[in-house]
């Protein structure tokens, strides 16, 4: 286990299965989010490129499983960190090819 009680108000532990990492804003402040596999799985399959990706469907289909607080700036910040995660997820799969 991290070391971290249960209950202690922090949101993940460390390398959970399913979480992925993803360091938000200009403070670079670390999150852990769910289902992002599957969501760069479902974009990769409609052959859409990270820089095809708009904000808008990023940070939409991050919500599903993620709360993502809504202000603008905010989104604005989830976005640019989703889509180089799925950037790198992108460059996997083509190697992959």
């Amino acid at each position: 286990m991290s070391g971290v009680p249960l209950g202690s108000g922090a949101c993940c532990p460390p390398r959970a299965e399913g979480i992925t990492y993803l360091e938000i804003g200009p403070r670079r402040i670390k999150v852990g989010m769910m289902g992002l596999e599957t969501v760069f799985q479902q974009l990769y399959a409609l052959g859409r490129r990270p820089e095809e990706a708009t904000d808008a469907e990023l940070v939409g289909m991050a919500r599903k499983s993620n709360y993502i607080p809504e202000r603008p700036t905010t989104e604005a910040d989830y976005a640019v960190a989703l889509r180089e995660a799925y950037a790198r997820f992108y460059a996997r799969q083509e190697k992959k090819r």
